[in-house]
């Protein structure tokens, strides 16, 4: 799997992603760090990663190229980053990782569901 994890996502999600031996570009680790949501979607989609962030406001549809999917981590504020870690471990368990593709998938306590990018309208 290839992915790109957004600056708010905790570093064991990278390291727990690259064990697993996926394709990981780490945005906080890289020349990216800071730029705009904008740059970071057309980066996705040119290198046909999946973005996962809890950022409401990423989500560009109309942007092309547009990123193979979306994962958004809905977890309230106060949570650690090992919480957040067995949230997204437990979310991405649930279901088909061909499901990722072509969706906004939100994990969030207790639920996984996901809704077709096409349909999202952006900022």
């Amino acid at each position: 799997m290839r992915w790109l994890i957004d600056e708010g996502i905790p570093k064991s999600v990278v390291n727990w992603l690259c064990e697993r031996g996926d394709n990981v570009f780490d945005v906080a680790q890289s020349d990216y760090r800071g730029e705009p949501d904008e740059a970071l979607w057309r980066l996705a989609g040119r290198e046909r990663r999946v973005v996962v962030t809890r950022d409401l406001g990423f989500l560009w549809p109309s942007l092309s190229p547009a990123p193979t999917g979306v994962v958004l981590i809905r977890a309230p504020d106060g949570w650690q980053a090992r919480q957040i870690l067995v949230l997204i471990q437990d979310g991405l368990r649930r279901m088909d990782a061909g499901s990722l593709d072509g969706n906004v998938t939100v994990i969030q306590p207790g639920s996984v569901r996901q809704r077709p990018l096409a349909e999202i309208s952006g900022p």
